[in-house]
């Protein structure tokens, strides 16, 4: 297991995980311990453990999710039966959890594991919370998730972004035919929706940021032009897109994984029902053609690494 503890301030933890594991935001005050986020089903008894010791094992009371990704809600039944915290979810993910099916959190359209949970309440944008001794107030990010919201805190200018916003990047974008950002319809797609939430972060000019996934950083300006440079590139080009997304979920799943031979990589993208789609819409490839630009790009990034013809990710879990 490896965990990075931030102690942001006495009573604001930020727990890194690796890429399989969103972070998690542990939030102190007597009476009212906040947990934000909480990583990855299959890796839920790890989540419990270092949850604990960032509360120096004293109850948790809520657990409020960015999004409901899988690696943001996967720790959510399991923290649930653990503390009896109450959970607490965007207003704009109720219809992706409820009610619970094989596709809920996509979970069977990108081959990614997720324990059904039951949520006692919503969070909309506009609204706050009181955590850490802070006013947060949940604000509407869509672009990565249409129904995610990013935590601010306006006294002390620090923000939690999820997978809006990390120091380099951010979380995937769909990718839509349609390669103009300023037609009526515009608001509608991801790309200009995320491009949106990027210019709505940069009024707020954090002080500090504290991503999904990474180090809280305070480098803002930097890490928003990354992104927007990237998510323009992206826009202009569905096909570049198509094959990011199609690179950012493989490595995803052989993080859940940990290795795949080789020689089942083809019979795998068959299996899973976002790869055929993405080959469907943009990329017009086999399965085999598929396997072979993975291997080739996902090489030559340092991303997977090759021992007895098995693949393995090098980055942590």
């Amino acid at each position: 297991m490896l965990a990075t503890f931030h102690s942001v301030s006495k009573n604001l933890i930020v727990i890194e995980r690796g890429w399989l594991n969103c972070n998690q935001i542990v939030l102190t005050a007597v009476g009212q311990n906040i947990l934000i986020d909480s990583g990855y089903g299959r890796d839920a008894a790890e989540t419990i453990q270092v949850v604990g010791e960032a509360l120096n094992h004293q109850p948790l009371h809520r657990l409020i999710n960015t999004h409901c990704h899988s690696d943001h809600m996967g720790g959510n039944r399991a923290l649930s039966e653990t503390y009896g915290c109450r959970i607490t979810i965007p207003v704009g993910e109720v219809e992706h959890v409820s009610p619970w099916t094989a596709q809920s959190c996509w979970s069977l359209l990108t081959d990614q594991y997720a324990e059904k949970f039951v949520f006692d309440d919503t969070i909309e944008a506009g609204e706050s919370f009181d955590g850490g001794g802070l006013c947060w107030r949940a604000v509407a990010a869509p672009g990565h998730d249409m129904g995610a919201l990013l935590f601010w805190c306006e006294p002390e200018k620090i923000l939690i972004t999820g997978d809006a916003l990390w120091a380099r990047g951010m979380g995937f974008v769909w990718p839509s035919e349609v390669t103009e950002l300023s037609d009526e319809n515009a608001s509608r797609r991801p790309s200009y929706a995320a491009l949106e939430t990027l210019n709505m972060i940069e009024t707020f000019s954090p002080r500090l940021t504290i991503p999904g996934h990474g180090a809280p950083f305070t480098a803002v300006d930097e890490a928003l032009a990354f992104t927007r440079s990237r998510l323009v590139a992206f826009a202009k080009d569905p096909v570049k897109n198509a094959r990011h997304v199609v690179k950012t979920l493989f490595v995803f799943a052989l993080l859940d994984q940990r290795s795949m031979p080789l020689a089942t990589l083809p019979q795998y993208l068959a299996s899973v029902p976002v790869y055929q789609e993405m080959s469907r819409r943009f990329l017009h490839m086999s399965d085999d053609e598929m396997a072979a630009m993975l291997i080739k790009d996902l090489l030559a990034n340092g991303a997977v690494k090759l021992d007895n013809d098995v693949l393995k990710p090098t980055m942590r879990a």
